[in-house]
Parts: C-alpha cells; structure tokens; sequence
C-alpha cells in the first residue's frame, strides 16, 4: 500500500470491528495525575523498556489495553496476521477499538476515529472534539496505550494527534506534536504509585556545541522514580526539538543517582567518557550539572565513573571536582 499521506475515511458505525481505531498521545493536564497501579498489569510502554509479558517473537507485539477500573495498562501479547507496515497499523487499529474482553477495555473506546495519515514516517491520527471530553487520567492512559502499541510498526517513528484537523494542544496551549513510546515516563513496580506531571528545565547544546540552550519538557511519571534520575534519563533521550542537540553520549548507561546534603552524586558506566558529539567538554558536563541543579535541594553535583572519581572527562575536565551550577555556558540564560 501506498504510504502518501492520504486520508483515509472512517469506519461505519456497521463495520466498527474492522474500523482503524485510534491510538491516543497522553496529554498533560493541569492536575497531577493519581492513577493507582495494578500490579503485574501497569507497565513501562519506552521502545528501551521490556516487560514479563512482552512478545519473545520478533514478529509478536505487545498491544495495550485499558484495565476495567480505567486507573492502569493491561499488556497483551498479540501475534499480527498481516505483513506490511501500513497493513499493520489497520490491524493494531481495530485491535485498540475492539472491546473482546471482560478483563480489559479497548483504549478506543466513547469515541470515533476521523481518519490517519501516515507521512515519512509520521502516523498522524485525527479525533473529533469528543475527544478532548476524556478525564485527565483516562485520556493519559489511552494515550500512552495507543502510542506504545502502535510504536512498534517497522517505519513507524512517531504519532501525532489531531482535533478536528488542528494539532492536539497541551495544558498550557502549546501543540503536544509528535510523540513516542519514550514520552511516557511509565515504569512498573511491586509498590503501589502515583502518576504525576512535571515541567523540568534542560540544558542542550547548540548548533556549534559552544553553548547551553535550555528547554522545558513536560512529562509524566512515576511517583515511585526520583526526580534526579529522571532528569539524567531524559538528557540521555537527547533532545525533541530543532537547533538544540545533545551533548551526552546516548550509549552511557546510568549505574546510581543519589542525591544528599544538596549533592547529586552521579555514578556512570565508562561510556560517558567518550563523547561522539563536536561539542566543548565544559558543555557537555553542564549539561548534566545545570540540569539537575534545576531542582529544588540540589547545589551541586559529582560524577563517577564505576564508582570511581579518579577518571577525566574527555582527559580535560577532573571528576574530583564537585560541580557547582555555573550558567556562564548557557545562551541567553533566562
């Protein structure tokens, strides 16, 4: 089939079990979300993340449902019958939009699907305004489910939503755009949690890698993962926009992060001393060290390397030393 971009027109109300369903991007309300984990059933949805249930098949995928009481994911493996990367998204599509369980419900579920499009790459999906009807928690969830599930189709890289054909806004007005399965900051635990938002502050580095730019990115976590790890996660992630770039290596793997006394103490695999990016090695240590002084009770910052703080980064910059937050790198610091 031809991935042009069309659209495609809806399912009627008569053929609805072979309707394309609709995959929903998690938006980000202005409450902090509370959503009560079942255990064994909520699970981290990140392209990186595996769970007890996930496919062992290379061509099984794991599609998420809703729990009934709608406060958590129920994974299900799921072996596709169609080949072809847009055969496929039909396939998943009306999988999300059939209810053929008592123990879950389908994420596309209370409303219709306009249409999709899918353009180098991009899956876009378009909902009527019913859609913006959905409470906070469960409009997360159904998100999340969508994007997980349909993230897994060869040559699909990302999801965007639409409302009536405009872009689906965040709470504070800005389009969500496109997203991933690493959007959603959702981990499973033995240990009952909350699902809160948070804006961090991030500091990437320019076109010339001479300087900080600092973002903010929204996202939505679990209670149960610190702050201070999260934000070392999500500089690893690298950046989502235009004219910022990452100033990590991406294939650092991260071994602790404690944080005590106002220190965050920072334990890395070797990986972090090799830097596969054209920028300043003083850039990419503020990256991590004006980052995470962002948060509240967090002054200062020491990095070791398999628990050892004896190395040099790039053979420049001592790990002995306990960083300060020094924005003199960062462009036009606001």
């Amino acid at each position: 089939m031809n991935l042009s971009g069309a659209k495609r027109p809806l399912f009627t109300e008569m053929m609805r079990q072979r309707r394309k369903g609709k995959r929903l991007i998690a938006t980000f309300g202005t409450a902090l979300l509370l959503l009560v984990m079942q255990v064994g059933l909520m699970t981290g949805c990140g392209s990186s993340r595996k769970t007890e249930t996930a496919a062992t098949s290379e061509d099984t995928v794991t599609i998420y449902y809703l729990a009934k009481d709608e406060k958590s994911l129920n994974p299900v493996p799921y072996q596709p019958a169609k080949q072809g990367n847009e055969a496929r998204v039909e396939e998943l599509l009306q999988k999300l939009s059939t209810n053929d369980s008592v123990e879950y419900k389908a994420p596309i579920t209370g409303f219709t699907l306009l249409g999709y499009t899918i353009d180098n790459g991009v899956l876009t999906l378009d909902f009527p305004a019913k859609y913006k009807k959905l409470g906070t928690a469960r409009e997360t969830l159904t998100r999340a489910a969508i994007v997980c599930t349909l993230g897994q189709v060869t040559g699909i890289s990302g999801v965007r939503f639409t409302v009536d054909g405009k872009d689906l806004l965040d709470a504070d007005g800005k389009a969500v755009g496109v997203m991933t399965s690493d959007s959603f900051v959702l981990n499973i635990g033995k240990d009952i949690g909350s699902y809160e938002k948070v804006r961090l502050h991030l500091y990437f580095a320019n076109e010339e890698g001479n300087k900080l730019i600092g973002v903010y990115r929204t996202v939505v976590y679990n209670s149960n993962i610190s702050m201070d790890k999260m934000v070392v996660e999500e500089l690893l992630k690298g950046p989502n926009g235009q004219s910022i770039y990452p100033a990590i290596n991406p294939e650092t793997r991260i071994i602790s992060v404690t944080s005590k006394d106002g220190v965050c103490y920072v334990n890395f695999d070797k990986a972090f001393l090799t830097e596969p990016y054209a920028v300043r090695p003083e850039v990419a240590i503020y990256s991590l060290v004006d980052s995470l002084t962002e948060l509240p009770g967090i002054s200062k910052v020491q990095i070791s390397i398999d628990g050892d703080t004896t190395a040099s980064f790039l053979e420049q910059i001592p790990l002995q030393t306990v960083f300060e937050r020094d924005l003199s790198f960062v462009d036009n610091p606001s």
